[in-house]
């Protein structure tokens, strides 16, 4: 038993007030911690029940105007281990995203320490909430580039590119993240340090053999096995804009 734990609480109560005066006396700021009270509200629209009859996770455990995006990216840490959750959330985050204000809901975002969730998501590496979860880190890549890459998001998104029998449409929505990272300039270089260039070169050259269920075991529904020709199609598409952005030429594809 520490009999001493009131005097060791007041001593750092002290010395905490001692610094914050310390600091107002000379103008300075208080340098507290980024603490949010208050976090942006989910938009109706993602509140009410969509086409499929689904509606918002947090709906029902939250009252109106009180799912937020803090609420979301919460929801998002603790529920992890369950990819159909994980998917709601982050379907939810990605339209939230896609209002006309996302710039500022952009820098709130990276604020609430959602980029370490959404890696988390990705670091999965397969199923139908890292495909959502990429998607959101695109819509984040051309205004949050520089936080991505020092979350370490480039790693963490090529391993969901070099998983063998990734959904095609997993490996799109991760070359997309690397394109958008293309436009910072302090970024470019860390993704060819990164093998980036190598990787967009093998898959603008080559591609599994059409119709393969082997290419779409990630993401296990009927209509990606229907649709995997065209999805590779969008994928060599993309690896090419890639390969273009980082200064790499396509060689002619093997026969």
């Amino acid at each position: 038993m520490n009999y001493n734990h009131d005097t060791d609480f007041e001593v750092l109560w002290a010395a905490d007030q001692l610094r914050r005066k310390k600091l107002l006396g000379n103008g300075q700021p208080l340098d507290e911690g980024p603490i949010r009270r208050v976090t942006a509200s989910l938009p109706q629209a993602t509140l009410s029940p969509r086409a499929d009859g689904s509606v918002l996770v947090l709906s029902g455990a939250v009252g109106p105007g009180d799912a937020t995006l803090g609420c979301a990216l919460s929801a998002l840490a603790i529920n992890s281990q369950d990819g159909a959750h994980c998917a709601q959330i982050c379907r939810d985050i990605l339209a939230i995203l896609s209002e006309r204000d996302r710039i500022a809901l952009h820098r709130e975002l990276v604020q609430l320490k959602g980029l370490d969730s959404l890696l988390g998501v990705c670091r999965q590496r397969a199923g139908e909430s890292v495909h959502i979860a990429l998607q959101i880190l695109d819509k984040l890549s051309r205004t949050s580039a520089r936080d991505i890459a020092a979350a370490g998001g480039i790693d963490v998104i090529v391993k969901c590119i070099d998983l063998d029998g990734q959904a095609p449409r997993v490996i799109e929505a991760a070359l997309r993240v690397l394109h958008g990272l293309t436009f910072d300039s302090e970024v470019k270089p860390f993704l060819v340090r990164r093998g980036v260039l190598e990787l967009a070169e093998s898959i603008a050259e080559s591609r599994p053999t059409p119709g393969s269920t082997e290419t779409v075991t990630t993401v296990p529904l009927d209509e990606h096995v229907r649709s995997a020709h065209d999805a590779w199609q969008d994928v060599q598409t993309i690896a090419g804009r890639l390969l273009s952005r980082l200064g790499g030429k396509k060689r002619s594809a093997r026969a």
